[in-house]
């Protein structure tokens, strides 16, 4: 849905990511899949909630900091249901690194308002 797409990256609406061997960038894509596959499309699957619309945010091929995770937790906020962060702070399996300030309320606004 590109009313609700964004590409923090280039700051325009098409977040169509970076490819490359690695598939670095291709985990957002894939759970994006599972949430809203399309019914009876001929690929043996099935999205858990395959009428839902889905819209992409662009971050990881640029500088991640709190403004940036701000600015993608905080985009559309009014026309978003779920957000689904697929990226996040390095972890030693034991803590993870908490939102900065600026992602923190993007989070709290998108809740409040």
């Amino acid at each position: 849905d590109s009313e609700i797409s964004y590409d923090v990256n280039d700051g325009d609406s098409d977040p169509t990511p970076r490819y490359d061997e690695a598939l670095t960038n291709a985990h957002g894509t894939r759970c994006a899949g599972e949430i809203a596959m399309s019914a009876n499309n001929r690929k043996c699957g099935v999205g858990v909630a395959f009428n839902a619309k889905i819209g992409g945010i662009r971050l990881l091929d640029g500088m991640v900091n709190d403004r940036v995770e701000g600015t993608a937790l905080g985009h559309a906020y009014d026309k978003v249901d779920i957000y689904s962060a697929s990226w996040g702070p390095n972890d030693d399996g034991k803590t993870v690194e908490g939102p900065g300030r600026l992602a923190q309320e993007a989070i709290e606004r998108g809740i409040q308002q």
